[in-house]
């Protein structure tokens, strides 16, 4: 049973860790994409 446990634990480390990157991917591009927004309209505001 113990076996069973610890076998099953790194898949699982493993997906949490996958999900967090992904997560840190998503926030990225779209902190990316909010900051080019801001700046196009910064840009528009000034012409």
């Amino acid at each position: 049973m113990n076996e069973h446990r610890t076998s099953t634990r790194p898949g699982t480390v493993y997906l949490a860790q996958r999900r967090v990157a992904v997560g840190m991917t998503l926030g990225m591009i779209a902190g990316v994409a909010w900051a080019v927004s801001m700046i196009v309209t910064l840009v528009t505001w000034a012409l």
